[in-house]
């Protein structure tokens, strides 16, 4: 079975719930991207969920990536 969706395999099919207990998200610059919290105020990019190719250009956005949220 193919499944053409921006979602990740692990958001279709589950396999440990908590590990996404602290996951969340969250709307930037009009795109929509899942977060981590890492620690106080930290998070880290997980994925950034698009279907415009340009959105996966934008060095900010990248999944990795860390920022504080106030």
């Amino acid at each position: 079975m193919i499944l053409y969706t921006p979602l990740s395999e692990f958001d279709i099919f589950p396999t440990d719930q908590a590990s996404y207990t602290n996951r969340q998200m969250i709307d930037v610059d009009e795109m929509t991207v899942e977060i981590e919290h890492i620690e106080q105020g930290s998070y880290r990019i997980t994925q950034l969920l698009s279907t415009n190719p340009q959105h996966f250009l934008n060095q900010s956005l990248t999944p990795g990536t860390t920022f504080q949220l106030y």
